[in-house]
């Protein structure tokens, strides 16, 4: 009993003598240490609780570019989580074994999904982007008839050769002869808003004009998408806050939105006043269904896509040949040898399928910069990818189209060169193969761009007649970074002087 009460006296004095805020202090270190030395093998560092939130908030001015580093470590795939509060439990895969399997050979297993179709909702509403199923099949069909139409294609060689003759090269011929710099940028997506308008509502509304007229779609557009691009960003306790209080993205989304319907709601209306029999898409919609909301939705889908999809495209095509003069040397060639062939000189349909190397330069632009540069999915049904990863329904797949473009494994060591060859065979045609899903830029498998084409007529007449025209040189030291958002766009547009092209080489 004695010798129990010495040792527990003994115990008790050892206790006290030991100075416990240093020793908490080294227990917590020693902790904090085995932690980081096991997540500094992660390609992206788990925090307790918050996980993977710090690191994703900290490269968001860089999101792309990181995510990139993160897929290339992790060897293409990689499961990432949420914070705790949030749920979310996200798949980031760049694999084209994986995305095969996602994109069309498992295709029913993966659709877009509720929360995604949410994100989306009061901008898309039910258009073909935000649709699964059945109601995506239908309306698919539809816009596949039309889009691939050789009537609606020469309708939009029309009006968009219209365009740039009467509005293109009269603003770039000006600024030219000022001197003054211009945002080249800017102009790209004035003209392909003025030339999808055309082409979707029937109606040219002139925003490619002397002064730059505020156009307030277009900027309302912009905002929504930041806005939806922030959703992922939060927990949905959050979201549900800021939407009920209408604060701060929410509030910009919801503004913005009042600008949008306002703007489809007047086309709509005047289309159906006009009743004129025109080729654009919302004519042709119009004879099939007189539902209000059917037309919104699908005068604004197409909007969208036609205006971001080749005027961002052309954005980052022409910062890269301001890089690569002698990738512009040889579209030149290239357009000067058809039009001087034909004796024309302004470019037809039947011409734009023998500018192979300008076709290769904008696939080349857009493995580098595609204008989407993720997609998402949601899962039905369990399932185990081709790289071994297993998907449960609730986790949110993002296959990322930036990292595809830039992974040495899929494209070699050059990948990270502007190379337009690589899309030409020995016998100077394209290589089909490289539109499989290692390019991604218009989507792959059953929901490939249904505008793919239109926007391949639109870039090559507009990228054609520029570089016959004029010589641009980007400003020096002007910054050219993307924006983040749900569309790969200029943060700060693309200023550069102009100079008009002699036109004795013609």
């Amino acid at each position: 009993m004695e010798l129990q009460s010495s040792i527990l006296s003994k115990l008790v004095g050892v206790v006290e003598k030991v100075p416990w805020p240093e020793a908490c202090v080294s227990l917590l270190l020693f902790f904090l240490l085995h932690w980081y030395h096991k997540q500094r093998k992660n390609p992206v560092m788990s925090w307790p609780l918050l996980r993977t939130f710090p690191p994703f908030v900290a490269n968001l001015h860089r999101l792309h570019e990181w995510l990139t580093e993160v897929l290339a470590a992790a060897g293409g795939t990689i499961n990432v989580s949420g914070p705790v509060m949030t749920n979310r439990n996200f798949l980031m895969t760049c694999d084209p074994r994986n995305l095969e399997y996602i994109l069309k050979t498992n295709f029913n297993n993966f659709p877009k999904g509720a929360e995604i179709n949410s994100a989306f909702s009061e901008l898309l509403g039910s258009g073909i982007f935000n649709l699964d199923g059945k109601p995506w099949m239908t309306q698919r069909k539809i816009a596949n008839a039309h889009f691939h139409s050789k009537l609606f294609r020469q309708f939009v060689v029309k009006t968009t050769g219209d365009i740039i003759n009467e509005q293109l090269i009269p603003i770039l011929a000006s600024s030219a002869r000022s001197g003054c710099a211009i945002d080249l940028h800017d102009v790209l997506l004035r003209f392909t808003f003025d030339s999808t308008c055309t082409a979707v509502l029937g109606e040219n509304l002139h925003s490619l004009s002397s002064g730059f007229p505020t156009v307030p779609f277009s900027k309302a557009v912009d905002d929504v998408l930041e806005a939806i691009a922030y959703r992922y960003l939060l927990p949905r306790s959050w979201q549900h806050v800021l939407r009920r209080l209408n604060l701060w993205k929410e509030k910009q989304l919801a503004d913005a939105m009042v600008v949008i319907e306002e703007f489809i709601a007047c086309q709509v209306n005047l289309r159906k006043l006009r009743r004129l029999q025109t080729n654009d898409l919302l004519s042709i919609y119009a004879g099939t269904s007189e539902d209000k909301t059917f037309l919104r939705d699908a005068a604004i889908n197409f909007l969208l896509a036609g205006r971001d999809t080749s005027g961002n495209a052309m954005g980052w095509f022409f910062w890269l040949l301001s890089k690569y003069p002698r990738v512009e040397k040889r579209i030149l060639e290239e357009v000067r040898e058809i039009l001087m062939s034909n004796h024309r000189e302004n470019l037809v349909l039947d011409d734009l399928d023998k500018l192979v190397y300008l076709h290769a330069a904008l696939c080349e632009a857009l493995r580098l910069h595609p204008i989407v540069p993720f997609g998402l999915k949601g899962v039905v049904k369990e399932a185990t990818l081709p790289s071994g990863h297993i998907v449960k329904p609730g986790t949110i797949i993002m296959y990322h189209a930036y990292s595809v473009g830039r992974m040495r494994w899929i494209w070699g060591e050059d990948c990270m060169e502007f190379k337009p060859e690589r899309w030409i065979d020995d016998e100077g045609r394209l290589r089909h193969e490289n539109n499989s899903f290692r390019f991604i830029a218009f989507n792959a498998g059953p929901r490939t761009c249904v505008g793919r084409e239109v926007a391949f007529v639109q870039m090559k007449l507009a990228a054609a007649a520029i570089l016959l025209n004029f010589e641009l040189s980007v400003e020096k030291d002007h910054p050219v970074l993307p924006r983040t958002s749900v569309i790969l766009t200029m943060k700060n547009g693309l200023k550069v002087r102009v100079k008009e092209r002699p036109q004795t080489l013609l």
